[in-house]
């Protein structure tokens, strides 16, 4: 066997092995468990979130905004640790997070009551070159949320009390937002938001510790990988 044949061939090796871990190592479970309903319940979100009451884009934002503040309110802003699992219970025992626990237990109480959700990283690339964003090299970033309501995507942010709603009342992206920053002073904190930021649709983790099988590598939820090529 040829040199060029036998490195074609680890190369191929090597990749059925690497799309293997990553097909199953690395993915994220969004189904709804018994847990993550009971910790939803403590929310006591029924009446601002009824499903009967939720007819319009007005209603369907008084929901979310109930959502959100009672997310915001448990514990304090303290991060869990790469070991910690980032799920609606173990945040409500843990009584402290960021937004990566705040983002998960938004998405899944929307999820709970009817809404489709998509997980947003903002990221700041390292040297400016958008290449490193799956590596934790010290790169500020934030994980937020948008979920669809009647009128379209809002974001809706896991640490601040704010949604994007544009000057018209219509729902906005984070995308559409950091297009148009001055529009947006609710952006907050702005120094990060006005740096050179990259938005990864369905990225949960860099490092592969908070939802899955407790293994190196990025966590994400392959459908919503899919948002960044649309």
């Amino acid at each position: 066997m040829t040199i060029a044949r036998t490195v074609s061939y680890a190369v191929v090796v090597l990749g059925t092995i690497l799309s293997i871990y990553a097909a199953t190592a690395l993915p994220v479970d969004n189904r709804l468990t018994k847990t993550d309903n009971e910790a939803i319940g403590q929310l006591n979100l029924s009446s601002a979130c009824s499903l009967q009451d939720r007819r319009s884009f007005e209603n369907e934002l008084v929901c979310l905004r109930v959502l959100q503040k009672a997310v915001q309110s448990i514990g304090n802003g303290q991060c869990a640790v790469a070991s910690d699992v980032i799920e609606p219970q173990e945040f409500l025992t843990r009584n402290y997070g960021c937004c990566f626990d705040r983002a998960r237990f938004i998405e899944k109480a929307a999820r709970y009551y009817g809404f489709e959700t998509r997980r947003v990283f903002l990221i700041q690339p390292a040297f400016d070159n958008s290449l490193t964003n799956v590596l934790p090299l010290g790169q500020a970033s934030h994980a937020t949320s948008e979920i669809m309501t009647t009128q379209g995507w809002l974001g809706v942010d896991s640490n601040e009390p704010f949604m994007l709603i544009d000057d018209a009342g219509a729902p906005t992206t984070y995308r559409q937002a950091l297009e148009n920053l001055t529009l947006f002073s609710m952006l907050k904190p702005r120094p990060f938001y006005a740096s050179k930021l990259d938005i990864i649709y369905g990225l949960y983790s860099r490092h592969g510790n908070f939802h899955g099988l407790n293994l190196p590598g990025p966590e994400y939820v392959f459908s919503e990988l899919l948002w960044n090529w649309q």
